[in-house]
């Protein structure tokens, strides 16, 4: 059912997962004695924050993962593609912490020295939303031997 624990979990991932949008991974800032000197920021920083819409790749992994949540929930009549819908969903959202850890990484070395930046929750997100992931995959696996157990009583 729609009620169970793990749709509970799949449901904070994937709402996790929509909030890089939200929250940047990195933002820029410029140094207060800076006066009005521009500076070369990196293309993804042209807005001053780094987030999903800043590359393909995230983009696509974080839509993926939003999707794959969303979708192992509706799927509680079928526990065994339930837990491994939850699993792709998890590997998805392990696949897009480290990109965005190489993104952020690489961009934090392009942004020159006089310019500041502070690092962002955005980051933190997908990390919190795999700890979600792994304890709704396993309370599906925790259902499907509950059932399996009932069965070998009948």
């Amino acid at each position: 059912m729609i009620q169970r624990i793990q749709s509970v979990f799949l449901f904070f991932a994937a709402a996790l997962l929509s909030g890089q949008f939200a929250l940047p991974y990195y933002t820029a800032t410029q140094g207060a004695n800076s006066g009005n000197v521009s500076f070369n920021m990196p293309p993804a920083l042209a807005d001053g924050q780094l987030n999903p819409l800043d590359n393909i790749g995230l983009l696509g992994l974080t839509i993926l993962g939003i999707a794959t949540s969303l979708s192992a929930i509706f799927l509680f009549k079928n526990r065994p593609l339930q837990g491994r819908i939850a699993g792709v969903s998890g590997a998805v959202t392990i696949m897009l912490t480290v990109l965005a850890g190489i993104v952020f990484y690489q961009t934090e070395q392009q942004v020159p020295t006089s310019a500041g930046g502070a690092f962002g929750f955005g980051l933190v997100l997908p990390v919190i939303a795999i700890v979600l992931q792994v304890m709704a995959q396993r309370a599906i696996k925790k259902d499907e031997q509950k059932v399996r157990s009932m069965d070998r009583l009948r």
